[in-house]
């Protein structure tokens, strides 16, 4: 019969140059995703990939995928001018409506 002895966990190095036994905090990604984007701006992904692909909210495209920096979607809702109620309707009528002639052209 053997005997398993667990190796300690190894000492990891800290920014103070002391020495911890405990992992470091996750990576906190500098991107969201489309899908996240919409659920933050509560529209569909439909509509927030139209606005991307139209440049109307600041994204970048790295291997196929788009991507929207954090700061400068933060950057970009703060420098929204103020809308009224029935600007904001319109645009999300001009936005439902261009979805819609989107889904037509796709067959969907």
């Amino acid at each position: 019969m053997s005997t398993v002895i667990p190796f300690p966990q190894r000492p990891i190095p800290t920014e103070a140059g002391g020495i911890s036994n405990t992992r470091s905090a996750p990576v906190v990604s500098a991107v969201y995703t489309v899908a996240e984007t919409a659920e933050i701006l509560s529209l569909s992904l439909g509509s927030t990939y139209a606005l991307v692909r139209s440049g109307e909210i600041p994204a970048i495209k790295l291997g196929g995928r788009w991507l929207i920096p954090k700061g400068r979607l933060h950057r970009w809702l703060d420098d929204l001018p103020e809308a009224s109620t029935e600007d904001v309707a319109a645009e999300l009528d001009r936005m439902e409506r261009a979805e819609q002639r989107q889904h037509r052209r796709n067959g969907a």
